[in-house]
């Protein structure tokens, strides 16, 4: 059987539980949830638990027009890709996704059950997500919206809410998902992405200035360790985990940075 996200349900809401994590919903007292079943796509005990109002919304990520399922196509037009982290920030969806030739069953695991660890920062022009799996190293997707061919939809959420997010690990020469998982955003955690974006978008803008701002980025951030020290320096809304409950910012976990 094809490992592919299902819903079942309903389930009675928690009376500890406030906010939907599935799109920008406040539960009512005794609303219905609708749990994914499939726990090791990282929604057991309820992390990714959906209300009936947004169950569509759920199925419809993995239903309308292409079903994502590991071992299935990413883009069912392309089977090739470069090597390395993408991201795109559509309207109601954020994908990430990493592109990597043959990943390690190590990589494949991280994502698969892994924590995420998230990050946002700003570098002259350029704006980069910083993440991490379970003890993969950290890495990061850069985006620009002036790079995109229509203006960057996104707009601040309100606090309290949480915006869905899913990554997929990519074999890069076949296209194919070798794992794929869905979190959420805290409100702040967006807002702050969000606001990051759209000041980049008012900026004066030339690809040359941007490739070279991108360079410069990776000459001072080249791997995991400095972009775990550059994660560690960044003020708290500009951190979260992937799937936390809370709308308010923690830190960053793992070993102490070596000094710099």
């Amino acid at each position: 059987m094809d490992n592919v996200v299902t819903v079942s349900g309903p389930f009675p809401a928690s009376p500890t539980v406030r906010h939907c994590d599935v799109g920008r919903h406040r539960l009512s007292p005794h609303e219905q949830w609708w749990l994914i079943t499939d726990a090791d796509r990282g929604w057991a005990n309820g992390q990714g638990a959906a209300c009936a109002t947004h169950r569509r919304d759920v199925e419809a990520t993995f239903t309308d027009g292409h079903a994502y399922r590991v071992g299935g196509p990413f883009d069912p037009d392309r089977s090739v890709w470069p090597q390395g982290p993408h991201l795109w920030m559509d309207a109601d969806h954020i994908r990430l996704a990493i592109f990597l030739t043959a990943p390690t069953r190590r990589e494949i695991a991280a994502v698969h059950t892994g924590k995420a660890q998230f990050g946002w920062t700003e570098q002259g022009i350029n704006g980069f997500l910083l993440f991490q799996y379970g003890d993969s190293p950290w890495n990061d997707a850069p985006f620009n919206p002036q790079r995109l061919t229509t203006p960057f939809p996104l707009q601040p959420a309100p606090r309290g809410t949480h915006t869905r997010v899913s990554t997929f690990l990519v074999h890069a020469d076949t296209g194919r998902i070798a794992a794929m998982r869905m979190f959420t955003w805290p409100a702040y955690f967006l807002n702050h992405v969000v606001t990051s974006v759209h000041r980049l978008a008012a900026q004066p803008y030339s690809e040359a200035a941007a490739r070279s701002a991108h360079q410069d980025f990776y000459d001072r951030y080249p791997d995991g360790p400095s972009l775990y020290r550059l994660a560690c320096s960044l003020p708290p809304e500009a951190l979260c985990l992937g799937g936390q409950r809370d709308d308010r910012p923690l830190a960053v976990t793992g070993p102490r940075p070596e000094p710099a």
